[in-house]
């Protein structure tokens, strides 16, 4: 997982050198942030987004997600949510959907958070548990980009 500001992205340039990475945040900079919710290709389906705007819930109310074929890049356009993280085998299984890449869990005791607030980013690999739409203690909603990016296409 990574987590930063968008303004602080050169951050992680020599650790995100594939050209994916470029085009996805590019594609933030210069269309997502004035886009309504739905969802947009960037490139077919090896990266595409999703503009969504949620109502933050509490820790106990979600569920945590994992992808198998995609990353996430999850970005804040305004409001905030935290995202929380767990590691795997310490969670009870809800639901798989390979169709769709998912896989659902329960919550857990264990687990990390990180804040998204506007112009914030979450990057999650395949394999990493994820919840978010959680409640920052500040603000009741969010909206959001997420990426998804083929991990094949980074040669993975």
């Amino acid at each position: 997982m990574l987590h930063g500001q968008f303004n602080d992205i050169s951050t992680y340039g020599a650790y995100l050198t594939n050209p994916v990475w470029n085009t996805a945040f590019t594609w933030i900079r210069l269309k997502g942030i004035t886009l309504n919710d739905g969802e947009y290709e960037i490139q077919g389906k090896d990266i595409y987004a999703s503009v969504m705007s949620a109502k933050t819930s509490p820790y106990a109310d979600g569920l945590y997600e994992v992808h198998s074929e995609y990353i996430d890049i999850h970005f804040c356009l305004s409001g905030g949510e935290i995202i929380a993280y767990a590691p795997q085998g310490e969670l009870i299984e809800k639901e798989l959907n390979k169709e769709k890449d998912y896989q659902l869990f329960y919550p857990s005791e264990k687990y990390s958070t990180c804040l998204l607030q506007q112009y914030s980013f979450a990057v999650f690999f395949p394999k990493e548990l994820h919840m978010p739409k959680l409640q920052d203690g500040v603000n009741t909603d969010v909206k959001k980009i997420v990426i998804k990016i083929r991990k094949s296409i980074l040669g993975v």
